[in-house]
């Protein structure tokens, strides 16, 4: 049979309605009366085994057990030792060398006139302008800048 919630709701009015039999709210008042007033239970015994558990959990941690190491596995090949190397001195190049090749060195660079490049290039006069050349890639475009022109001026 299957129940729906009208035919719930019907059958517990109808157990409200019912009245109880003698003496069973007695016997339920008197059995929770009785588990109240016994009295509680100590069991402090139970705490004295957690400091019991902690050390025996330090010493697992801390105390090594003794394992003996797995044996060496056998040796199959040896590996053939290589040539012996001879050390040799370092090779160093004759002094005569060395000077030729600076030698060389001097004579591949152009002279500088020191004189002529520590000499600063005199300003032109107020009244001439100077231009700077200005070479592009198109051979066709040159640009000429003019340096001490006025802005708008000519």
């Amino acid at each position: 049979m299957s129940w729906t919630d009208d035919d719930l709701d019907l059958a517990l009015r109808d157990l409200k309605e019912e009245e109880l039999p003698l003496g069973a709210t007695e016997a339920v008042r008197a059995r929770v009366l009785s588990e109240v007033s016994k009295p509680a239970r100590h069991r402090w015994w139970l705490w004295a085994l957690a400091p019991v558990a902690a050390a025996a959990l330090v010493l697992v941690a801390v105390v090594p057990f003794d394992t003996k190491p797995a044996p060496r596995p056998p040796l199959v090949a040896k590996v053939p030792a290589g040539p012996k190397l001879e050390s040799r001195p370092p090779v160093t190049t004759p002094a005569p060398a060395v000077k030729a090749v600076m030698a060389r060195a001097a004579k591949a660079q152009p002279k500088v006139d020191p004189v002529a490049s520590a000499r600063p290039e005199q300003p032109a006069s107020s009244g001439e302008t100077q231009f700077v050349k200005l070479m592009t890639d198109d051979p066709d475009v040159v640009i000429l800048w003019a340096m001490n022109s006025k802005g708008a001026e000519r």
